[in-house]
């Protein structure tokens, strides 16, 4: 409380937030960087670093900061750098653009499954409480011309300071930028504020590019006579090495192992995260190709198979279709009053409640429905899965993973994917029980995986470039009524199943598996056409 008694200029307040934040946000860095640079060996360059981080943030704070302005930036670091931090040394999240991106498109659900007491004392002592401190502070009232000479004077010796310690370790610094670049995206709060420059710029660009309307040559060319009905699941952090159908030594497939499903056992995703990967794997641009620009700016998949005459439906249970589903008809299964199934989470098969109603009102059209899932997502695995399913224990019963064994985190996790193998085996029933006047068909795949501990890192969200193989390798399964089997090549599509696939393939297959022709469609692309090795 003495900081608050006294006067300070707003130099040295600046000057105080930045050591501050630069000491208290940046555990997960300094833990990571000595893994490569052990201290008994380079405990001075590891110890520059610390000046590096300060000089560079009170420099750049010193730009920024002037007069009323001050304290409310202050106040708005300390208290998001709370909360990265926290999520950073908990859950070793990163918050690229793609993180920032995401986070903005959590609904209050998925924000409480990252509430808890530990987090809301962290928020208090590293958040709340320096910001009260710096909001109450009085700062010494300067004329511009003394509060401008004594700014000049901090920032050169900031900058002499910087040059200097980047010149004495400039070996160390030349290879930590070569060959450490990932380590970069854990300094708090500056990668966060470079990230939030990307986002924003990504925003502009999406919100003022017109919209352009492709695959208007679209059109049916039905390959048998019956109506067609197709069910995609969208999976949420789903990861193949779980799925007993993939050889995990645990049954979690007990419902599908008893139907005819082919595994596409080298599936890969298009990102790491919900709000990439959703838009992303229904465009027509390669992952390569893709960004929000301009994929959200083109049609889609579903887009154009509605174009194409058939009825496009899409009914959610996470959060939000990510503008995929903005032009199709959309349904929002988050609460109880459309989903029946809420104890007092709302359940993925809630959605099939009054499924045989909607299909019934779509008038003997071919129809294509996507149910997103809320799968498996963390970090309160405990929560997605009704008492019933809770058959691998003893399983984590916090969203503080970090308080749990790896064996109770696989617990918690392997029961959502026994709950999602029930609910995709409800799905399959549905799809039985309309194969009488359609043809039917499933096709689950995951979004994205998931971390569980592995490495030190949980959930999801890594940078693509640096994510590990668990985020990004994920189930995706086909299941064929006894109509369509007689329209595909099922021997062909067993073998496309063990050849590395992606979301890439996604648009064309969806295409092919409702017989919607157009120039966008590449053959060798989809999924379901004859095996090309």
């Amino acid at each position: 409380m003495q900081l608050i008694s006294k006067k300070l200029s707003q130099v040295y307040l600046v000057l105080f937030v930045s050591a501050f934040l630069t000491i208290t946000g940046n555990f997960t860095f300094f833990e990571k960087t000595i893994l490569v640079y052990p201290l008994s060996e380079n405990w001075l360059f590891v110890g520059s670093l610390l000046i590096f981080l300060f000089t560079f943030l009170s420099a750049v704070l010193l730009l920024f900061c002037y007069g009323k302005t001050t304290k409310p930036i202050l106040i708005l670091l300390l208290m998001i750098s709370a909360v990265v931090s926290y999520s950073t040394n908990n859950y070793g999240i990163v918050f690229d653009h793609n993180m920032i991106s995401n986070t903005f498109e959590t609904d209050a659900i998925e924000f409480l499954d990252l509430v808890s007491y530990k987090s809301v004392i962290y928020f208090f002592l590293f958040g709340f409480l320096p910001s009260y401190l710096v909001w109450k502070v009085t700062l010494i009232k300067s004329s511009f011309r003394v509060e401008l000479w004594q700014r000049v004077k901090f920032f050169l010796v900031l900058v002499v300071v910087f040059v200097l310690v980047v010149m004495t370790f400039s070996k160390h610094y030349s290879s930590f930028a070569r060959e450490n670049r990932d380590l970069r995206l854990y300094i708090t709060p500056t990668y966060y504020l470079y990230s939030s420059t990307k986002f924003v710029n990504s925003k502009l660009a999406t919100s003022t590019r017109p919209f352009m309307e492709v695959g208007l040559d679209a059109k049916i060319n039905k390959k048998s006579k019956q109506r067609r009905l197709v069910i995609l699941v969208v999976g949420e952090t789903a990861r193949t090495d779980h799925m007993s159908l993939n050889g995990y030594d645990r049954n979690t497939n007990p419902y599908l192992e008893k139907e005819e499903i082919i595994s596409f056992k080298q599936m890969t995703s298009c990102g790491t995260d919900t709000a990439w990967s959703v838009p992303c794997m229904f465009s027509s641009l390669d992952r390569d190709n893709y960004n929000h620009s301009k994929g959200k700016n083109m049609s889609n998949a579903l887009d154009i198979i509605s174009h194409a005459g058939a009825s496009v439906l899409w009914l959610d249970n996470n959060s939000s279709s990510k503008s995929v589903a903005d032009r199709v008809t959309y349904k929002d299964y988050r609460s109880s009053k459309l989903n029946s199934i809420c104890n007092p989470e709302c359940r993925d098969e809630g959605m099939l409640t009054n499924l045989q109603g909607i299909i019934d009102e779509q008038n003997n059209k071919d129809i294509l429905i996507v149910l997103h899932s809320m799968g498996s997502h963390g970090p309160a695995y405990y929560k997605r899965y009704p008492k019933g399913f809770e058959v691998f224990l003893p399983a984590c019963k916090t969203n503080q993973l970090n308080e749990c064994t790896d064996e109770e985190i696989s617990n918690a996790y392997d029961n959502t994917i026994l709950y999602m193998d029930y609910f995709l085996s409800k799905v399959i029933a549905l799809l039985k029980n309309n194969s009488q006047d359609s043809d039917t068909a499933m096709f689950y795949i995951s979004d994205h995986g998931e971390s569980l501990g592995e490495g030190g890192l949980y959930l999801h969200g890594m940078p693509y470039f640096m994510a590990p193989e668990e985020q990004i390798k994920i189930p995706a399964f086909m299941w064929f009524d006894e109509g369509l089997k007689k329209v595909f090549d099922i021997e062909s599509i067993k073998k496309n199943s063990e050849l590395a696939k992606s979301h890439d393939n996604l648009f064309h297959t969806l295409l092919g598996l409702m017989d919607v022709e157009t120039e966008l469609y590449q053959k060798d692309m989809d999924i379901t056409t004859k095996y090309n090795p």
